[in-house]
């Protein structure tokens, strides 16, 4: 059986100027050159800033306005407050929801680490047969699936993360 190519790695996160860049190109997808003129002149307007800052907000800081844009600011408020519920926040507004890495996983090998996944799947999805048993999930029933969920997720979140940083070696 012939051996995989290593996976590949995880791209850098991308600056915040070209995250703008993107979203305000993508605004303006449309009719054309005037189309995109006018849909961030309405952006513009709607942020209470003129055309020229958002555009200044497209390019690195140090070429920019001297102003940070909007996602260096959200950023620094998380950093100074520590609280990523402005985080999961903006996710849910955007049909989302923030995965947090809480901690190290343990190290081990791939199988080991896939089995425990799969387990707490399986048990996951016996504790859903379990609250349909009567045909009705109440409100502490649903609580429970989210608070077991959101744990398998940031596991699984972790899990993903070190096979795609080549934490896993094979078994020995």
């Amino acid at each position: 059986m012939a051996k995989k190519p290593p996976a590949p790695r995880r791209t850098p996160i991308k600056e915040a100027h070209h995250v703008l860049q993107d979203a305000l190109l993508k605004a303006g997808d449309g009719d054309g050159k005037d189309s995109q003129l006018n849909k961030h002149g309405e952006i513009a307007k709607s942020l209470g800033v003129s055309p020229s800052m958002l555009y200044k907000w497209r390019e690195p800081a140090e070429k920019g306005s001297g102003q940070p844009n909007p996602l260096h600011r959200t950023a620094l408020l998380i950093d100074l407050t520590g609280d990523t519920r402005i985080v999961d926040w903006l996710a849910r507004r955007a049909g989302g929801q923030f995965t947090p890495i809480e901690g190290e996983t343990p190290g081990g090998n791939l199988d080991k680490a896939a089995n425990a996944l799969v387990r707490e799947f399986g048990l996951l999805i016996a504790d859903v047969a379990d609250a349909m048993e009567d045909h009705r999930i109440t409100a502490d029933e649903t609580q429970e699936l989210r608070e077991k969920w959101d744990r398998i997720r940031k596991r699984t979140e972790a899990f993903v993360r070190r096979c795609e940083e080549g934490d896993f070696r094979p078994k020995d």
